[in-house]
């Protein structure tokens, strides 16, 4: 976080793998197929593009 309490890309994107990781282990038959409206979101997009560009 940040020194004004708002959170990076970066971080928004761990906090969502941390959630969707501990609900896949929390139940393992829950399919995860409508994640769309939480992988297009402008910080998440914006983290995954500085990653693929850091990949080359």
């Amino acid at each position: 976080m940040n020194a004004q309490g708002l959170t990076t890309p970066k971080e928004n994107v761990q906090q969502l793998q941390e959630k969707l990781g501990h609900a896949a282990k929390e139940n393992k038959k829950r399919r995860f197929h409508a994640l769309y409206d939480k992988v297009y979101r402008r910080d998440i997009l914006w983290e995954a593009w500085r990653r693929v560009r850091a990949n080359g």
